[in-house]
């Protein structure tokens, strides 16, 4: 009896951990969203503005905010870059078409505006929006992306 007990452990054990699983494809999307954007703050030298030697301000210290002087209401995660750990990356909870850059509350704060395009892709078969970046203004003026990084002059 104990024989049985143990051969039928086998069994179950062989067919759990041994790759008998079924034969379904890994679930596949041909877009990637992106509610983020990759930023370097720099002068008019291209020195950089939160890291290095001409540091101005604390990468702890941004906020991105939905509102004017409304310091509740963040819009963005604020962090180190993911292409370059010099770079700021802004994750945005909802793509708001305006938002404003603070870097303390005693400093004057910078506007941004992000034109957001939604389209339709497919993910594991089925239709999907998402949403990514059509166009950046820092402070009213048109940045293009180099390297997938916008550099905002202050």
């Amino acid at each position: 009896m104990i024989f049985i007990s143990r051969f039928k452990l086998l069994v179950i054990y062989l067919i759990t951990f041994t790759g008998i699983s079924c034969n379904k494809p890994p679930c596949k999307c041909d877009f990637v969203p992106r509610q983020f954007i990759e930023i370097k703050f720099i002068n008019q030298q291209e020195q950089n503005l939160i890291f290095g030697p001409a540091a101005l301000y604390q990468i702890d210290s941004i906020r991105v905010l939905k509102q004017k002087d409304n310091f509740t209401i963040n819009n963005s995660s604020v962090r180190k870059g993911f292409i370059d750990s010099n770079d700021v990356r802004f994750d945005f909870y909802i793509p708001a078409e305006k938002s404003y850059i603070y870097y303390s509350q005693q400093t004057q704060q910078d506007s941004l505006e992000i034109k957001w395009i939604t389209a339709t892709g497919k993910c594991c078969g089925n239709p999907e929006k998402y949403t990514v970046v059509d166009s950046v203004k820092f402070n009213d003026k048109f940045v293009e992306p180099r390297n997938e990084v916008y550099y905002f002059t202050k």
